[in-house]
């Protein structure tokens, strides 16, 4: 198998940071090479360079046996490479069809977009490797599983050679990665070649062919997947096993209700009941956990909690009314939350790690003479959540933007469990982070509830993660309860079949 790519002694620097430090590999043609490493390790920067999304400092891209310089992104794509960002690159306010062709619009006649053309060769994608989304909808309606499928449409519509995924099972479902991974394979079979970023260990040892580990900024081996085991992986990357099984104790938890929803419904975006007059409590010292595929209403329940979309029904935190479209009622009371999207909703991009850090808590925590904020205090904090949570970051006067996105996360979880909350309301917490950072939160998360009596309600994508760590489990389907499972009870076929809605796919 000949070599389709190769990367000579790539360096890129920002300042005095080398975030690719002589970075040398070579990708075969038609397989599945998967890039792994800590946040902040360099695979993203790695990727982007590629894609031509950055430009490096020095060294050489070496594809189909000639070397290339990418000045931006569609040089990258012209020359046959496509990348899926771990943060979307999708235009709020466009239809999903528009994000798709944007940038390599079919044209007829010379002058006109030929639409008809784009739609039957996307839904002919979508057929072929099991996407469902209306084409005709706004992007900014979709769930974040949706958005990632458009992204990976996107990239298949130009028919890319080379098909950069960075964290692609991030946000999905086990159901929903099997129908990746069997397109992943297709893809393969026709040719085509994959580089694969992912924190998952178990997933690059199951769909990839050859593994190389990077590790600030360097490549510290290449193996071939056959010759690896997670031992193996997780002593290149962070230097020691990690097992990912955390000691707690589950329960059946008969202690008071901290927070109770009855008899709850949720309109969505376009006018449907994406919430279904459900009722659940959650008690103190509880993990709640709360699976189902992405768009049965786990967003719109969530936005409702938090105050930030108005529902009918009863929502009460200790016992008092959840005040409608008032999330910041809901921080004074004490209710924190880290959101499935980090970078719209969790952060703010543009602003420096303080005011990211303080986020939420600026009015309780760090305001002094009534109207001014206490920086020192804040960046005293900072500091302390960054070393903590072990977020890599030049600087707490850095934009936030300018971490990784695994990086970002741990800042946001940070900050969420250092304010003093008794209920956290938290999504897919462990979003695009390695192993080791996965192993530091799942057991904060149990120190949090087992000795300081948080409450949590855990709204995840990652089955072995809710049932890790929850005492009980809701399954949601098209917006209603479908089932509830206590911890001796956890079974995954059974999970997974109620999130289908009780439909074996296989039948």
């Amino acid at each position: 198998m000949d070599n389709i790519l190769e990367v000579r002694n790539i360096y890129k620097y920002y300042g005095d940071m080398a975030a690719n430090d002589d970075i040398s590999l070579s990708v075969k043609k038609g397989s599945i090479h998967a890039i792994i490493g800590e946040n902040g390790a360099g695979k993203s920067t790695l990727m982007n360079i590629l894609s031509g999304v950055v430009e490096p400092t020095n060294g050489d891209i070496i594809l189909n046996g000639k070397k290339r310089a990418f000045k931006n992104a569609v040089d990258a794509s012209t020359a046959g490479i496509g990348m899926v960002q771990q943060e979307f690159m999708l235009f709020p306010g466009l239809s999903v069809l528009e994000n798709i062709i944007l940038g390599d619009e079919p044209v007829k006649n010379k002058f006109f977009m030929d639409l008809s053309k784009s739609e039957e060769k996307i839904k002919s994608i979508c057929k072929e490797y099991g996407f469902n989304f209306d084409l005709y909808a706004n992007i900014d309606d979709l769930p974040v599983v949706l958005q990632q499928q458009v992204e990976i449409v996107k990239v298949l519509f130009r028919e890319a050679e080379i098909i950069i995924l960075d964290e692609p099972t991030a946000v999905l479902p086990p159901q929903e990665i099997e129908g990746l991974f069997k397109a992943m394979r297709f893809l393969i079979a026709q040719g085509k070649t994959i580089l694969f970023i992912t924190h998952k260990l178990k997933e690059v040892l199951e769909i990839s062919d050859t593994i190389t580990v990077m590790k600030l900024g360097k490549v510290v081996g290449h193996i071939d997947t056959k010759d690896a085991t997670e031992s193996i992986l997780t002593n290149m990357m962070v230097g020691r096993n990690v097992m990912l099984q955390i000691e707690k104790n589950p329960k059946i938890n008969k202690s008071r209700q901290v927070l109770s929803c009855e008899n709850l419904t949720v309109i969505g975006n376009s006018g449907n009941e994406k919430v279904k007059n459900i009722s659940f409590s959650l008690h103190e010292g509880e993990i709640l956990g709360i699976v189902g595929v992405a768009g049965n209403g786990q967003a719109e329940l969530v936005e409702a909690i938090t105050g930030t979309r108005g529902y009918t029904g009863s929502i009460k935190m200790d016992n008092v009314q959840v005040k409608q479209l008032d999330s910041r009622s809901n921080r004074f009371a004490g209710m924190g939350y880290v959101p499935q999207d980090r970078n719209i909703v969790g952060s703010s991009p543009e602003s420096n790690l303080v005011d990211n850090s303080i986020m939420g808590g600026h009015l309780k925590r760090f305001k002094k003479y009534n109207y001014l904020m206490d920086y020192q205090e804040g960046r005293r904090y900072t500091n302390e959540i960054i070393n903590k949570y072990k977020v890599k970051a030049q600087d707490y006067n850095d934009f936030a933007s300018s971490l990784s996105g695994g990086n970002l996360q741990k800042l946001i979880v940070g900050r969420e469990f250092s304010q003093n909350n008794h209920v956290l309301i938290i999504e897919d917490p462990v979003r695009g982070i390695d192993v080791g950072a996965i192993e530091f939160i799942w057991n904060e998360i149990v120190r949090q509830v087992e000795e300081e009596k948080v409450s949590v309600l855990l709204i995840t994508y990652d089955l072995n993660e809710a049932m890790t760590l929850s005492d009980r489990i809701l399954v949601i389907y098209d917006g209603e309860i479908r089932t509830e499972l206590y911890n001796a009870d956890f079974d995954e076929r059974l999970i997974g079949f109620n999130m289908l809605g009780g439909v074996n796919k296989d039948e």
